[in-house]
């Protein structure tokens, strides 16, 4: 996988664990997606644009400019440190149109809520979605026991809410409810999103991220962190002269 930018890496986790423990329950179930309502996508009411996406860069301190670029490339240090707010438009923004390479998730919506929780829907591409976790440290058991559950279709539709955070890089999460179409996740099957913590954890450690604080907070997601200057290079293609 290719480097990401802190924020929309783990954002994106919560609708990926999401996705992943529904996997378990949608392949077991005998029907097509159709019948499912798989192809109809939650909507959050979340605007994505091209504006939307330019400000979250520039709110991450990413250079939009060849000048910017050329200032952190003279300045390496002056890109470590990040402390920032976002709002769901941006980071929704990001992750729909940053078109990220060998990441599993499309079309991703994710909405902040004033009580701290999260929201994510989108599409699930199935298979890039093995390589995406094994390249993020996940077992191979694991994985396999993942594609044979979710082998019915390439792309699925999904819907996840719960809550994410960071602190010293420690990740706690909660899946409170997910679902593929219309179709509700067991709860005994979404209890085992916390799982999926140490994977991340570990795979911050191993990008070289320091990720002090990350929490969604008055409808806003509050960031303080140190990331590699690598984490640049899947968004070189917004800066412009």
């Amino acid at each position: 996988m290719k480097k990401l930018i802190i924020v929309v890496c783990i954002l994106v986790f919560l609708g990926l664990v999401g996705l992943f423990i529904a996997g378990y329950f949608l392949g077991n179930i005998p029907v097509v997606s159709k019948m499912l309502g798989t192809n109809k996508a939650v909507q959050l009411g979340v605007k994505l644009s091209s504006d939307g996406a330019y400000q979250g860069l520039k709110d991450l301190k990413m250079p939009v400019t060849a000048q910017e670029l050329d200032a952190i490339a003279k300045n390496p240090q002056s890109y470590k440190s990040v402390k920032t707010t976002l709002t769901q438009e941006e980071v929704s923004s990001l992750l729909a149109l940053g078109n990220i390479p060998d990441f599993p998730l499309k079309l991703t919506q994710v909405k902040f809520n004033p009580d701290g929780t999260i929201e994510s829907s989108g599409v699930l591409d199935t298979v890039e979605l093995k390589v995406f976790l094994k390249k993020n440290g996940v077992a191979n058991d694991v994985i396999d026991q993942i594609g044979n559950y979710v082998k019915v279709e390439a792309k699925v539709n999904y819907y996840a809410k719960g809550t994410c955070k960071i602190e010293n890089n420690r990740v706690t999460m909660d899946i409170s409810s997910a679902q593929i179409g219309k179709i509700p996740v067991p709860d005994s099957l979404v209890s085992r999103s916390g799982e999926m913590g140490n994977y991340i954890s570990n795979s911050l450690v191993k990008e070289g991220y320091n990720v002090r604080k990350m929490a969604v907070a008055g409808g806003k997601l509050e960031l303080d962190a140190d990331r590699p200057l690598n984490s640049l290079e899947p968004w070189l293609k917004f800066v412009h002269k």
